[in-house]
């Protein structure tokens, strides 16, 4: 082979496995999971073809319980992760893509500090920090991100107290559609709480409660997002098992409606998400006919429940493709990503066969 023969071949292969615009079809993404007691290594990389439904294995990064992983939009080529445990391990993981196909660790942080940051279950990027939700711990932790990607020691720490005489357990934090407020769900004291985006040295400002539910009728909220068009907000509530629909203008909460997501009486309603256009929603369900929830929303926010998608056994975070065409469920017991078609005119999922089969999945999420 001559020179500029191998130069177009390599330009060619480089173009196939970056995720640019140069090769839509091909989706990168990364795969939360946990490793205890099972063969999995890590946190996975793929690539994802969506009119095929075909997948290419990329890389994986060893850690401990890397349950729930995100990347870090402003900047491609990093990611990070929690490191899930309650035993003393329980760490923040940052990763580095030094090539299209390759993620490593960079490096990792404990979230523990003057109060307990146990069983880290969720991450978000907010004020130039990641944020932890310490389910056990019940509390938030906050990480400067550093100039190349790293995370620096804990900056910052968010604890509720036992003084209310409840016990508090961070499910999850999400951003505000202006990007100024950090919404934080705490399943344990049935409530949400909302701070004020700072820098990297006080990320977590004001904490205020922005809405306080029933704790005799317990809950217990989960996962929440906001619609495309910022005017709504969607939480749904692991005990219960219920939907509420929210009002959202400025940083306040409006409680439009509570309503019965699925009728399995698990107690493990998990995940929540809107297709990008924001016209159908939908939520996981586990530990008793387990499946995906499907409604229709309405001009108004008002959401209308319209199909139940069974799945594997014990469905956790989902993600819906960036074309709105396709969902990746995260069946964690079965040890497999089931691919999902939804109609676009009535949002009903259809089983498209394609598996990808990784060890205990628990986290999906596409590279942008």
């Amino acid at each position: 082979m001559n020179k500029s023969i191998a130069i177009t071949v390599m330009a060619v292969l480089l173009a196939a496995c970056c995720r640019t615009s140069e090769a839509p079809e091909g989706q990168a993404f990364l795969v939360g999971t946990y490793t205890d007691g099972n063969s999995s290594a890590g946190v996975y990389c793929y690539s994802y073809f969506e009119e095929s439904n075909g997948y290419n294995s990329l890389d994986t990064a060893s850690f401990g319980n890397p349950s729930f992983v995100i990347e870090r939009a402003a900047e491609c080529g990093r990611a990070y992760s929690v490191s899930e445990y309650d035993d003393g391990r329980q760490a923040v993981v940052s990763y580095k893509f030094p090539s299209c196909n390759q993620i490593d660790v960079l490096n990792s942080q404990p979230t523990d500090g003057e109060a307990s940051g146990a069983a880290p279950c969720n991450i978000i990027i907010a004020g130039g920090s990641v944020i932890t939700s310490n389910y056990t711990g019940g509390t938030l932790t906050a990480f400067p991100i550093l100039e190349d990607g790293s995370l620096g020691p804990m900056s910052q720490q968010f604890a509720p107290g036992m003084e209310d005489g409840l016990v508090h357990h961070m499910h999850c934090c999400v951003l505000s559609p202006d990007g100024r407020y950090l919404f934080a769900c705490d399943l344990g004291a049935d409530r949400v709480y909302r701070f004020t985006v700072g820098d990297a040295t006080c990320p977590l400002k004001d904490a205020t409660i922005a809405y306080q539910f029933d704790t005799e009728e317990h809950p217990g909220p989960r996962h929440m997002v906001f619609s495309p068009d910022g005017r709504f907000a969607y939480l749904i509530h692991e005990l219960g098992d219920c939907l509420t629909v929210f009002s959202y203008a400025d940083g306040a909460l409006g409680h439009v409606s509570t309503e019965l997501a699925y009728d399995g009486e698990g107690h493990g309603s998990a995940d929540i998400h809107l297709t990008p256009d924001g016209r159908f929603l939908y939520t996981s369900h586990r530990l008793k006919k387990d499946g995906i929830s499907i409604f229709k929303v309405d001009e108004d926010g008002s959401v209308q429940k319209v199909g139940y998608q069974q799945t594997g056994i014990h469905p956790r975070n989902f993600a819906i493709t960036p074309s709105g065409r396709h969902l990746l469920c995260a069946c964690r017991d079965s040890d497999r990503i089931e691919i999902y078609e939804i109609d676009p005119e009535t949002g009903a999922l259809t089983d498209t066969g394609a598996r990808i089969e990784v060890p205990a999945p628990v986290c999906v999420q596409f590279l942008k």
